[in-house]
């Protein structure tokens, strides 16, 4: 079962809510129902009590009718930072599979990340113009609201404090901490300089500083703050560990490393007939066939779901899998290993004119990636 659904679309971009999400709308509607700080601002010579919360509005169904419109509205802003990622990565053609909204904010999930330090740089710097510019706007609206309404009403403050709020995540974006939006302009300034492997690396390490600094200060007295420490260190690391990958395959083709001389097992092949052959081929899966065509594939995992004392009786077309994942032999060998990784597979069938050709694994792949490294 995801652990995301999808609540629509825009431009064509999924946009989906994670459960985490689900949490925080209440979480955030309940600290600004009971949380009041005033402050005063003199506006156009008239002084202005602006305060945070609502917790002063009567009735109370009135109070928590303004707190829940303020959650949703601040986690609106969250996803049209997103969006104005995404805007800028269609535009050179960047394929954006989805945008996820989590408890600690919003995910634009790209097909990839331009290796064009000016593209990236501009595509970073979108989403925190986005709230720069809602964030000011809101502010703007809450002094026109406040001359009518008075700088206490509940809309006045619920303006004001999505305005100030925007501001803050626009600078907190901004922050050099890969791959934040601020780390990842960090990492384009790094790219014009050194390779981009090396630039990752770079920007990586101190989104890793950055993230240890956070966790201190969130053990100190905010457990939210460790919660983002430990997303931003864990995304730093994973995304360091796929450019590391990816970069060195760029170029190379499926048909430039898959492996073309490829045993087949049939429907019939028994399970002592399979596990004879993993051992003298040293393959731990393989295509089955039906009439010269693909019909699945087996591997050792399937193997070892049997129950020892039925594998004397039991064939392969019992227990392989159908619904397999192919790719063209002249695909890139990093679509392959994205399609390796998203489906947590090892091997892919190489076809072309819908004839087996060839099959990819994950070992290939890394052969490939430790031989373009040291190249």
């Amino acid at each position: 079962m995801s652990s995301a659904f999808q609540i629509g679309r825009i431009a064509g971009i999924p946009i989906r809510l994670h459960i985490t999400f689900l949490a925080i709308i209440p979480i955030v509607a309940y600290i600004f129902s009971t949380f009041t700080q005033a402050f005063p601002i003199t506006l156009f010579g008239e002084v202005h009590d602006f305060a945070y919360g609502f917790n002063a509005v009567e009735p109370p169904v009135a109070k928590w009718a303004y707190s829940f419109a303020f959650s949703i509205l601040l986690f609106l802003c969250v996803g049209l930072h997103e969006l104005g990622h995404s805007f800028i990565a269609m535009r050179y053609g960047i394929k954006i599979k989805s945008i996820t909204l989590y408890i600690f904010g919003g995910v634009a999930s790209m097909e990839d990340i331009p290796r064009d330090p000016k593209m990236e740089a501009r595509m970073a710097v979108a989403g925190p113009s986005v709230s720069g510019i809602i964030g000011i706007g809101c502010i703007l609206l809450s002094f026109q609201f406040a001359l009518l309404l008075g700088g206490s009403h509940p809309f006045t403050t619920l303006l004001w404090t999505l305005g100030v709020i925007n501001i803050v995540l626009m600078v907190f974006n901004l922050l050099p901490a890969f791959p934040m939006d601020g780390g990842r302009i960090l990492r384009a300034w790094f790219a014009t300089r050194m390779p981009y492997v090396e630039a990752t690396r770079r920007a990586a390490g101190i989104g890793k500083l950055f993230a240890i600094l956070m966790g201190i200060l969130g053990i100190m007295g905010s457990p939210f703050l460790i919660l983002i420490a430990f997303f931003v260190y864990i995304a730093a690391t994973d995304e360091e560990r796929a450019t590391s990958i990816a970069v060195p395959l760029e170029g190379v083709k499926v048909n430039d490393i898959m492996s073309m001389d490829v045993k087949t097992v049939s429907l019939e092949t028994t399970l002592p007939e399979l596990i004879n052959l993993m051992f003298h081929e040293k393959h731990r899966g393989y295509p089955v066939m039906v009439d010269g065509k693909l019909a699945g594939i087996v591997t050792i995992s399937n193997v070892q779901k049997v129950p020892e004392e039925n594998r004397s009786t039991t064939t392969v077309g019992e227990i392989m899998v159908k619904s397999i994942y192919v790719i063209e032999r002249n695909a890139d060998a990093v679509e392959a290993m994205k399609k390796m990784a998203e489906r947590q597979i090892r091997r892919l069938p190489v076809m072309e004119d819908g004839r087996l050709v060839g099959i990819v694994s994950r070992s290939d792949l890394l052969r490939a990636i430790e031989i373009c490294s040291g190249w």
